[in-house]
Parts: structure tokens; sequence; C-alpha cells
């Protein structure tokens, strides 16, 4: 995001910056100017270590350096004001007489100084609420893409069905079977970002509850709030998210591994496979971890607290 009035002002302050220099041997000017000065002194405060002193005689040691002062100007960080710098500059904000077009009476240099201020801190209050708005919009179309991607993979399975359909019209059952299995394609299709959002609500929050509410949630809150929003999510009825994350054979092969038959260690191995971080095993029978040595063997990597190297 840019501010092209910010920035723009900063040229002009670069021009109007070496008057305010020669001004620095004056005695000491009038309080308006004072002012631009010491919101200046405060807006650029280290750390937020807002000075105390912010006379005209602190002022001239700040801009004592015309170039660095200007570098310093031209490369603040509007987007990370710190909040005792805001707290503090609100009084100068606040006086009516701190205004670029009253002050531009007194001094032009210090008008300019003025209008940055004033409109490195319109930038930051803009960029305080925009910047979480394109996180979320971000994130939203990354949620996007990959539905959509799925959704292509959906849409080429269809066109797959349906050339095989037509070199095998022949065979009037296959063909039958063909059809079925094309439609039941199209319906997915129409619930699959709702498919998708379960699924992944499934993933990335059931694995901490038990059986008895992990169906409290798909079925009796889940479920229903996607049914009753404005625009309604649709989603397959009594869908299984075991039969989108896993087959038979994957479930074969980790029984074969040492995993127990019942649906919670079923489901609780779909969770660890299918999440992209590590996740926290609460395992007091060790059927767990009999299971993942069995299944990783000499990939797995143990690693202990304290462990040194």
């Amino acid at each position: 995001m840019k501010n092209e009035s910010a920035d723009k002002l900063i040229q002009v302050v670069g021009v109007e910056t070496e008057k305010v220099a020669r001004e620095k041997s004056f005695g000491s000017p009038v309080a308006a100017v004072t002012n631009v000065t010491a919101a200046v002194m405060v807006l650029m405060a280290p750390g937020g270590r807002v000075p105390k002193d912010r006379s005209w005689k602190a002022a001239k040691v700040m801009m004592a350096k015309v170039d660095a002062f200007l570098d310093a100007l031209i490369h603040f960080k509007k987007e990370n004001i710190h909040e005792n710098c805001l707290k503090a500059i609100q009084p100068y904000l606040g006086d009516p007489d701190f205004s670029p077009e009253l002050i531009a009476a007194k001094s032009n240099a210090a008008a300019g100084l003025c209008s940055w201020v004033i409109n490195i801190v319109k930038f930051y209050e803009v960029y305080c609420e925009v910047e979480p708005k394109r996180q979320a919009l971000s994130k939203a179309n990354a949620e996007l893409a990959a539905a959509q991607e799925k959704l292509s993979v959906i849409k080429a399975k269809i066109n797959t069905h349906r050339v095989v359909c037509i070199q095998v019209g022949g065979l009037a059952s296959e063909n039958v079977r063909w059809a079925e299995a094309v439609k039941s394609f199209r319906h997915q299709e129409s619930t699959l970002c709702g498919d998708v959002l379960l699924i992944t609500a499934f993933v990335s929050y059931l694995g901490y509850f038990t059986k008895r509410y992990r169906l409290e949630l798909m079925d009796n809150s889940w479920r229903p709030y996607l049914s009753q929003l404005k625009v309604p999510i649709p989603v397959t009825p009594g869908l299984d998210p075991l039969t989108m994350l896993t087959d038979d054979a994957d479930i074969a092969g980790w029984q074969n591994e040492g995993l127990p038959a019942d649906r919670m260690s079923t489901e609780n191995a779909t969770i660890l496979t299918s999440c992209e971080r590590w996740p926290l095993m609460v395992d007091p029978q060790l059927q767990g971890i009999k299971w993942i040595k069995s299944k990783y063997g000499e990939e797995l990597r143990i690693i202990r607290i304290g462990q040194r190297g």
C-alpha cells in the first residue's frame, strides 16, 4: 500500500529543509514553529522513547545534519509507528493552530514538516484498518485456489467419464454405471466447497475431542450452521470425512502396521496423515507410538527435550 501524498510531500520537505537548517541559527522561533519540530521529534522517537526535551535547542540538534535529517524523513517506517509516539502526538494534532496553512505564514519549511506529520499519521491509521483486511483477502484467495484446484480435478474426471461413455456406448451395463458416476460427480461438484470446508474443520479441530463430542460438533453444530446461513453452503448428506481423506487400502495398511481397528483410531490416523503440522498425541496406552514406529521405521527421527546435537 502506498501513500502518494505523504511520499510527494517528503520531496517538498526536502526543498524546504535547508531553510529549516538556516532558521536553526535563530534564537527562538515562534511557538507554532517549535510545536512542529516538537511533533517531528515525537513521531521519530526511536523505539517509542518520546523525549521530554522538545525545545528548539533539541530540535536544532535533530536537524544539525540536514542530509541525515532528510534521509530519516524519506525512509521513515510509516507502517510501524510506536503506540507511545501515537499517544504523544495527539495533543499537537488536536491543536487548531497545528495547520500547514496557518504555519505557512510563519515558515514555509515548518509548514512542510507539519503536513508531513499529519499525512504520516493519517497513512498509519488507514494502514492499520486496511492491512488486516488485505491479509484476510489473501487467505481467502488461497482457500479459493485450493477449492478450485479440487474442482478442476473433479471436472477432469467428469470429462474422462464422458469420453469413456462415448467409446464404449455398446456396453449397456457399463454405460449405465458410468452415467451414474457422472451424475454423482456433478452432484459432488455442487457440494465441493461445503465438503472441503467441513473436512478441513474435521482435520483442524476435532482431534482434541472424544467420539461423543466429535459427533456433536459435526452433526448438531457445523452442518446445521452451514445450512442456516443467509446463503447456505450445500454439503453432501451424511458425508463421512474418511471417505474423502483415505480409502480401504490405506486403512488396511495402517492396521497391518499395528493401528487398532476401531473408528477413533482410524480417525486419529487420518488426521495425523492429513495435517500440515506435527500433532500433539495423548497416548496413555502407547498404541499410537507403536503404530508410528512401525509405519515410519528407520525414517522416524526422535527428538527429546534437553537433547544435545
